[in-house]
């Protein structure tokens, strides 16, 4: 019985030590460079999933794996939110659900901050310019016409042409990254320098007539 007691109560202060450290994960996390007025990155990339791209509800569990973060960040920083009025919150037998609040006055005006911060232009300058041999990246497609405010659908994916000598392969994963931070497919097409500059290509010639942007990473 003793044993029983002594292995409870260790449990018990490994569980209470796990929620201290993740409190103080919370607390300590920098604010985001990009936009420094959010409480950390991980509230950033958690409004980017819900208020870019087509609306959806998500679990909580879903969102963790989806931002490779505690999911007891997650909940929290989602109950922050919720109680802010950017975001609900809904249970299911599925568990507590969050989604966008469309209705409330910050939805707009936030999701243009977190467009131009946390959205495709960023994250895809950010994967793609970890490539030493990238010379240019480029949104195009349906996304780059809604971002310079073009009215349409709601884009369901993120087209990016990449110049440089980069194998199909490594643009594929850098690709593969921009999409779990994203939650939206992110669609490399690659093209070396010359090829660019030919303009002999009728796709690339259909990509510049369209509208692009310019997301490529700048020296600092």
């Amino acid at each position: 019985m003793r044993s029983n007691v002594v292995g409870s109560a260790a449990e018990f202060r490994r569980r209470k030590e796990q929620i201290t450290r993740a409190s103080l994960r919370d607390v300590r996390a920098p604010a985001p460079p990009q936009l420094p007025i959010l409480r950390s990155r991980l509230q950033g990339e958690l409004l980017a999933r819900l208020l870019l791209g087509p609306e959806r509800e998500m679990t909580m569990l879903d969102l963790a794996v989806m931002l490779r973060a505690d999911l007891g960040s997650v909940m929290r920083e989602a109950e922050r939110l919720a109680h802010a009025g950017v975001l609900t919150l809904r249970r299911t037998l599925a568990g507590r659900v969050i989604a966008r609040d469309t209705s409330s006055p910050l939805h707009e005006p936030l999701a243009q901050l977190i467009m131009l911060t946390f959205g495709p232009a960023a994250v895809v300058a950010e994967e793609f310019g970890r490539l030493p041999a990238v010379q240019e990246v480029h949104l195009f497609g349906v996304w780059a016409e809604r971002y310079a405010g073009i009215q349409g659908v709601p884009p369901v994916d993120i087209e990016v042409l990449v110049i440089g000598r980069i194998s199909p392969d490594v643009a594929f994963d850098a690709a593969q990254e921009a999409a779990a931070r994203l939650g939206l497919p992110v669609h490399p097409v690659v093209r070396t320098a010359a090829q660019w500059r030919a303009d002999t290509d009728p796709f690339l010639r259909e990509i510049r007539a369209a509208h692009m942007i310019d997301v490529t990473p700048r020296p600092r």
